[in-house]
């Protein structure tokens, strides 16, 4: 028997360096298909917090406050916005599938209703004590009221402060009362 040695070429080594790069190519293809797919996000599972855009709500309730218009005026375009955003949370209330998202939609509407209560009764106190007309507006943060007389003198913002801080039991520096002109 004859010891067959293969004989070197350099026809061998150029195709077996092919089939390496062409092997390495494969693998660095599929590793980037394989990258993509799993980078992929389906649309996240909602976490039960209702999502409002507070910055909205306060720019349409900071147009509704500076805008022209009577007070009467401004009350509409207020109730108006406050009325959308609580049927969008009626409409969370009985379209989800969550609890925890029903809820936190039933606690920010029950937060609007009780807001929009204590603001009528504010004005209607103010209305009592024979202080000019006004139009009160709670955020998060603070109670705006805006009063329809040209200069207000301090009797007249103390009483009005202390009524505002009464229902509201929120201070002082958190209670901004303006002149409408």
């Amino acid at each position: 028997m004859e010891n067959k040695k293969k004989k070197f070429t350099y026809r061998d080594i150029l195709f077996r360096k092919r089939r390496v790069a062409a092997a390495t190519l494969i693998v660095v293809f599929g590793a980037g298909i394989i990258l993509t797919q799993t980078g992929r996000t389906e649309i996240p599972v909602h976490d039960g917090d209702v999502l409002v855009d507070s910055l909205s709500v306060a720019e349409e309730q900071d147009v509704n406050l500076t805008s022209e218009g009577s007070f009467e005026e401004r009350r509409a375009a207020l109730e108006l916005s406050r009325n959308k955003l609580i049927a969008k949370l009626d409409d969370t209330i009985s379209k989800s599938s969550s609890r925890e998202e029903q809820s936190n939609a039933a606690k920010e509407k029950e937060r609007i209703m009780d807001a929009m209560e204590t603001e009528l009764a504010i004005e209607s106190l103010i209305e009592t004590k024979n202080l000019p007309d006004s139009f009160v507006l709670i955020t998060e943060t603070s109670v705006n009221v805006t009063v329809d007389k040209q200069e207000l003198d301090t009797n007249t913002v103390a009483k009005i402060c202390d009524i505002v801080m009464r229902e509201t039991g929120r201070s002082a520096d958190k209670i901004i009362i303006q002149s409408m002109y």
